[in-house]
């Protein structure tokens, strides 16, 4: 098709290690039907599949890697799990690779060990928050129906103390789109100082007509969630935008200062992202999970997809196809945590009882013979080992096998749009949205649902934005805005003005001291740390007369990072 659809410097490789499972039971959970596409019981990935990703992905890839973990819930698949991986990436990492790891989570299931080992092997966090309680408890609720603000909270403040580097993932849902000021504010009340707002596009069927679907009624309306985006971009342009990073309003910067969009879903294309199941199948994206989007299949060199990419097979479930089943119609509610997990849903052929910790079907024992005998003396660090994996390394071959002819279909099939798309002036920096947000779930040409939240954003904002870039480009600090003009009156009505909370809401108590990391991206797992879309060393370029600070000191350019994690990381 003409287009590098596989580009080893830009793909994320995001890990599903639980596939779907969860121990909240979120109303609005968009990967909850995947669960029933797969067969047994089995719901751990197997760390033969673990191993077989490192040793075919790290040898072919180029020193900048990115590996994001998601669900359901990625840390009920336990710390040794985590732990055996990092094991497989000393393995198979060359010298010169830098492996950025990002992962998203509801934070409940935290603890002390785990925010260590997340510290010490520098993960990136998202953690997901809705907003102030009464926004958050309204669907993010435990599978015991009650609210998960607490538990949420208390995981958070375990990343602080152990300084975890986090960022915050709030979705818009039909109630809190209504409330920006009192959202973003309680969030930055909360130490975030990176934030990323996605809506919960969804889709039912249609009640009367045939083939066509509607909006779920928590989804935000197109009006409402542009609405939002214009309220906070206008307190993000007026009190926050130097210590503040908003995704969609950095990704939109990035784009007019580099011409990199590194938003996946208002670029051109979907090619920057493998997702890979917890049994070893491969898609181009965690939001089409379906048999005929499959690219290949961890541990069978023979597999083939037969199925047509027009689902001219029978395929079962599909997301956006008929075959998709209520929310209410899923296993998997009878997970509190790690221990239900394993008891319920990890492998059932062991001989024994393993430790609650461990890995179910795997035991102390064998899994310590497990790394003496996978995990060959010196493997990692040879830069020829991608010649010469060991026979322990499973399914290396498994990259090479992936349908490129399918990929490329996929990556592409945002491109269909209708006539009024391809004439439109902010078409640069939309493409027609993500195709899961279009009603056919880009299967025929169709605008996305959210064309009028993006029209209202562009027009509100890019003459501010213009403004911005018009600095960045020439590696100047922008000044600090000029009073602020007051907004479009129906904007200004969705701004939330109104509540009661929202008084206060607007100041974090400590703009100085958040520690966490910019260019968040981790809540659909397209996080880039690899210097694309990363335009904080643009907004806010250190005084060249600035003393030279220490490795560890608070960057000068005003971050709050550390100096060696900020401008200081090339030096």
């Amino acid at each position: 098709m003409g287009l590098p659809v596989i580009q080893p410097s830009r793909v994320t490789v995001m890990i599903k290690p639980v596939g779907a499972l969860c121990n909240l039971d979120c109303h609005y959970c968009y990967y909850l039907p995947t669960k029933t596409i797969y067969d047994g019981h089995q719901h751990r990935m197997s760390l033969d599949t673990l191993e077989s990703i490192y040793a075919s992905v790290l040898p072919r890839f180029h020193d900048d890697v990115t590996i994001a973990w998601q669900g359901g819930e990625p840390t009920l698949a336990g710390l040794p799990f985590f732990r055996r991986a990092l094991e497989y990436q000393k393995k198979y990492a060359r010298p010169s690779q830098r492996i950025h790891h990002a992962l998203q989570t509801n934070g409940t299931l935290l603890d002390d060990e785990w925010c260590k080992f997340l510290h010490d092997n520098e993960f990136l966090i998202g953690l997901s928050v809705d907003g102030p309680p009464r926004f958050h408890d309204h669907y993010r609720l435990t599978n015991r129906g009650t609210g998960s603000s607490d538990h949420v909270l208390r995981g958070m403040r375990l990343l602080q103390k152990h300084a975890v580097e986090y960022n915050i993932l709030c979705v818009l849902n039909d109630i809190n789109v209504h409330h920006p000021d009192e959202v973003m504010g309680y969030l930055l009340n909360l130490g975030s100082r990176w934030l990323q707002f996605i809506p919960a596009i969804e889709w039912e069927k249609h009640p009367t007509e045939q083939g066509h679907n509607v909006l779920a009624a928590y989804s935000p309306q197109p009006a409402d969630y542009g609405k939002f985006l214009c309220r906070a971009f206008d307190l993000w342009f007026e009190k926050y935008r130097k210590r503040v990073s908003v995704r969609i309003f950095d990704a939109v910067l990035n784009k007019l200062v580099l011409g990199q969009m590194p938003f996946c879903i208002l670029d051109g294309a979907c090619h920057n992202q493998l997702t890979i199941e917890h049994d070893g199948a491969v898609f181009g994206c965690d939001h089409f999970v379906e048999r005929r989007w499959q690219l290949a299949q961890i541990g069978e060199s023979d597999w083939r997809n037969n199925i047509g990419v027009d689902g001219s097979v029978a395929t079962g479930l599909t997301i956006h196809g008929d075959g998709y089943q209520k929310l209410d119609s899923h296993d998997g509610r009878d997970i509190d945590g790690t221990a239900d997990f394993d008891r319920k849903y990890a492998p059932q052929d062991a001989e024994s009882e393993p430790q609650e910790s461990e890995p179910r079907g795997v035991s102390p024992r064998s899994m310590e013979e497990q790394i003496q005998t996978k995990l060959a003396p010196g493997a990692a660090g040879a830069d020829s080992h991608a010649l010469s994996l060991p026979p322990s390394a499973g399914d290396a071959g498994w990259y090479d096998r992936i349908d490129e002819p399918r990929l490329g279909s996929f990556a592409v099939r945002k491109q269909d749009l209708p006539a009024k798309c391809k004439a439109c002036q902010w078409k640069p920096y939309c493409h027609g949205g993500c195709p899961k947000h279009r009603e056919h779930g880009g299967d025929v040409p169709e605008p996305t649902i959210l064309c009028e939240s993006y029209m209202m954003f562009y027009e509100h904002a890019m003459p501010r934005l213009n403004w911005l870039a018009g600095f960045l480009r020439q590696n100047r600090q922008p000044p600090d805005p000029e009073p602020a003009r007051q907004p479009p009156a129906a904007v200004a009505a969705g701004g939330g003005g109104g509540d009661a909370e929202a008084g206060n809401a607007g100041t974090p108590r400590n703009p100085g001291t958040p520690g966490v990391l910019v260019g968040a991206a981790v809540g659909e797992a397209e996080a880039n740390r690899q210097g694309l879309g990363d335009t904080r060393s643009l907004r806010a370029k250190p005084h060249a007369a600035a003393a030279a600070p220490g490795r560890n000191d608070p960057c000068p350019c005003g971050s709050g990072l550390k100096f060696k994690k900020c401008h200081g990381r090339n030096h």
